[in-house]
């Protein structure tokens, strides 16, 4: 009995790094058609086409990118469940990290044209025993999903909420009930969760065809 035991969990083991062997694969492998496939789009869009030519091209150069980012999002979350990222929690200063990760997405947003609506106290903060490496990859995936289906609303806001030790990030996008949000956003999110889940916190979301909030806090 014991013997068929560690055969069986030998065997789930081999089976989930297969897993994770063949999604690392499948990952590198879609990267050379999908470069090719940009590259007939840059050449036809030299060429003399209608209108609706065009608006095709475009949408599929969309396409293609949205591909190539959940391909990104696959990967990472392969890489994070298998233990490629080891988790490292210590006492982290919340208020300092979400500055210096709101500093560095800023030119970003900028560039994006969006109003970027921030309350970080600079006097007060509070600690969360946690990875500071996997908080700052929360954080990005959620500026990345506003970025990529929410960037229409032209909004970001971000607040360190020090009484409450919260920190609030609310878009002006199509909601997460609108299907491609929340196809799109699935792999990222369910990357973020696990993190938080590590470090005993949890993603709290609220949204609407007005946009979406997410409130991350203790479990």
């Amino acid at each position: 009995m014991i013997q068929q035991l560690e055969d069986s969990r030998k065997r789930e083991y081999e089976e989930e790094l297969l897993r994770h062997r063949l999604i690392a694969n499948l990952s590198h492998d879609l990267r050379t058609p999908l470069t090719i496939l940009r590259g007939h789009i840059a050449r036809l869009n030299k060429e003399s086409m209608s209108l609706e030519g065009q608006n095709s091209l475009t949408e599929m150069n969309h396409t293609i990118t949205r591909v190539g980012d959940l391909m990104d999002d696959l990967l990472s979350y392969t890489l994070l469940t298998s233990g490629k990222h080891p988790f490292e929690p210590t006492s982290t200063d919340i208020g300092r990290l979400v500055r210096a990760s709101v500093a560095a997405w800023y030119p970003v947003f900028e560039e994006k044209e969006m109003q970027i609506d921030v309350d970080l106290p600079a006097e007060e903060t509070f600690y969360w025993e946690a990875d500071p490496k996997w908080m700052t990859r929360v954080l990005d995936n959620l500026f990345q999903n506003i970025l990529r289906h929410a960037a229409e609303g032209k909004y970001v806001n971000i607040v360190v909420d020090v009484e409450k030790e919260r920190i609030i990030v609310a878009d002006r996008g199509p909601g997460m009930d609108n299907s491609s949000y929340e196809r799109g956003a699935g792999i990222g999110l369910s990357t973020s969760n696990y993190m938080l889940q590590k470090m005993k916190l949890k993603a709290d979301f609220t949204s609407n065809e007005n946009g979406t909030k997410v409130a991350i806090g203790r479990a």
